[in-house]
């Protein structure tokens, strides 16, 4: 009932569009026709806060119906039901003395409510709200009727519904340097006398709106919670529906009752809600691209009887495993020497934290759902082994064999060359020689340690030689004198890689352009 009621009835939304937009046109020009239009809303509000107190009071009265029939079932709930309407009226009282001290103090002692002459007043609303502090007695008298109100209510929908009616929240700056406005300041800071009546007007047709809402609620409580159900069906339910060979197939066959009439609410972790339903159940589908076991689960929402929604957990898991076709090419299983070979191992039925592998000839450690090859002698097969756990502890699932090569060597280049013609002015533009792995599918580093650069002068060979990867100041000049046509050899070009072997590259030769 709760969360009915806590929605906006035509008259209401109309009411508050009104209000917005005439507030709006007055921040423009305040004009008599405006001005009467604020009195036709106030007149308006006026008159759904009188249908709101007759409505309430045919609640209290079948309250107290309820009430003499049985005491005690209903007692509480009257006791709580009547401490609200305490409440309500004492607000609408204070809010309703508001207004008339606020048309007294423009209009004087003969002033009429029903015909109020200082209607562009914008003096006196601040004058007695804000700097007569009754702005934030206001204030603080709906957050004590708010807080009332939620203490003895639980459903979601309705709680947020009187949070969002009776809402006293300091405004948010729009930007940095924006006034630091209260509540009280925003709502009657820059307002007509008029219109500072309507909103007054406005926040008692809240407090009564709210009062029927809570009121509907608790009498809904005293009927008991029971759910309704039109239909009953034979349900089966099996834990695993992937077996292995050698294990035991397991299912619950029970008599389930359904409601046909309504589907719940359900919603899947991280998926959020079902839109799809059948005789009451929901459909959930999901994409299997991953493999292994799948655990997902979510929150059954169903509405009682009385309006209360009652949340229901649940969990689940199923087994995702690969089509029973294996292709592979057994001359591409190789592992390198000297960096981290990744190796992906599954087995079908199996999720990852129940598969485990090992290896000879090296080591493999796990990284999350991967495992990374670490072998140790090159030109020695590794042999890797796949276990899976069962209910009766670990058993062997498959063993796969590597070969096991170094890695292989790089490329010397200069300028992304590695022989060939090359111009005199971008052989200076360069710092050093460069180790370069061509079509390889490891991203390794190769630091080069020591090269000699070489060249025939007058029939006679010069060389200059370097211990790092970059050009020497010596072999730089050298550079510099070279003469077009002239041949210029790069030798003994040694390079470290991740496995720490030194190794020899080719020579580069160039020719001078």
């Amino acid at each position: 009932m709760g969360a009915s009621n806590c929605k906006e009835t035509p008259r209401q939304k109309m009411i508050g569009m009104m209000y917005l937009f005439l507030t709006a046109m007055l921040a423009i020009n305040v004009s008599n026709e405006v001005l009467d239009a604020f009195t036709i809303i106030d007149n308006g509000l006026a008159k759904t806060v009188r249908t709101f107190e007759e409505k309430n009071q045919t609640k209290y009265d079948a309250f107290r119906i309820a009430l003499e029939a049985n005491p005690a079932k209903v007692q509480e709930a009257w006791n709580l039901a009547d401490s609200i309407r305490v409440k309500s009226d004492e607000l609408t009282i204070f809010i309703s003395e508001l207004k008339e001290r606020i048309v007294k103090r423009a209009d004087g002692e003969d002033y009429d409510m029903a015909n109020i002459s200082s209607k562009d007043n914008l003096d006196v609303p601040p004058e007695i709200m804000i700097v007569g502090g009754q702005g934030k007695k206001l204030k603080e008298f709906i957050q004590s009727y708010r807080e009332l109100m939620l203490r003895h209510v639980e459903d979601s929908t309705l709680r947020h519904a009187i949070e969002k009616t009776l809402n006293t929240e300091k405004p948010a700056k729009n930007k940095k340097g924006d006034p630091n406005y209260s509540w009280e300041s925003k709502q009657f800071s820059h307002t007509p006398l008029i219109g500072a009546v309507t909103l007054l007007s406005k926040i008692q047709t809240d407090i009564r709106s709210t009062e029927s809402d809570v009121v509907s609620y608790l009498f809904n409580q005293i009927e008991a919670e029971s759910f309704k159900f039109n239909k009953l069906r034979a349900e089966v339910f099996a834990p695993s529906s992937y077996i292995l060979k050698g294990d035991k197939y397991e299912a619950q066959v029970f008599l389930a009752a359904i409601d046909t009439t309504q589907n719940p609410k359900i919603v899947i972790d991280r998926r959020g809600p079902i839109s799809d339903f059948e005789d009451g159940r929901g459909i959930y589908e999901a994409k299997a691209d991953k493999v292994g076991e799948m655990k997902w689960g979510g929150i059954i929402t169903y509405r009682s009887p009385s309006g209360i929604e009652k949340d229901y957990p649940f969990e689940s898991t199923y087994i995702v495993a690969e089509p029973n076709v294996v292709v592979s090419a057994t001359k591409m299983n190789v592992f390198y020497v000297g960096v981290d070979n990744p190796v992906s191992v599954s087995a079908p039925g199996f999720s990852s934290d129940r598969v485990r592998a090992t290896m000879t000839n090296g080591k493999l450690i796990k990284k999350g759902n991967s495992y990374i090859a670490k072998p140790t002698v090159a030109f020695r097969d590794a042999l890797v082994s796949v276990e899976a756990q069962f209910e009766d502890g670990w058993r062997p699932l498959r063993k796969v064999k590597f070969r096991v090569k170094p890695i292989p060597d790089p490329i010397a280049k200069v300028a992304d060359l590695s022989g060939g013609k090359i111009k005199k002015n971008l052989l200076l533009a360069q710092t050093g020689v460069d180790a370069v792995m061509d079509q390889f599918d490891f991203d390794l580093t190769f630091k080069i340690t020591g090269f000699t650069v070489s060249t025939i002068v007058k029939g006679f060979t010069v060389d200059q030689s370097s211990r790092s990867d970059v050009f020497t100041p010596e072999q730089i000049r050298m550079f510099r004198n070279l003469k077009r046509n002239q041949k210029l050899y790069i030798e003994d070009i040694k390079a470290v890689g991740p496995d720490k072997v030194t190794r020899n590259l080719p020579t580069i030769s160039f020719r001078i352009q």
